[in-house]
């Protein structure tokens, strides 16, 4: 069970978060840029199934494909 905290407590956490945020922002090289679906049905060599533009989006968060739908 979660603790519950107080409204000071809510606030320090938020600003702690925020401060290490700004002192460690993302690096450049860890951002993916958007996808451009134009441009992956172009390139596509077969049918792009229902569901492969989640899929893209799960695999640069690291997660697995959930592959075709049925």
């Amino acid at each position: 069970m979660v603790e519950p905290m107080t409204r000071e407590e809510a606030e320090r956490m938020l600003r702690e978060a925020v401060a290490r945020a700004r002192r460690n922002p993302p690096r450049l090289e860890n951002v993916a840029p958007p996808i451009n679906v134009a441009d992956l049905r172009r390139f596509c060599t077969g049918p792009i199934y229902e569901g492969f533009e989640e899929d893209i989006k799960r695999m640069r968060r690291g997660l697995e494909p959930l592959g075709p739908r049925e």
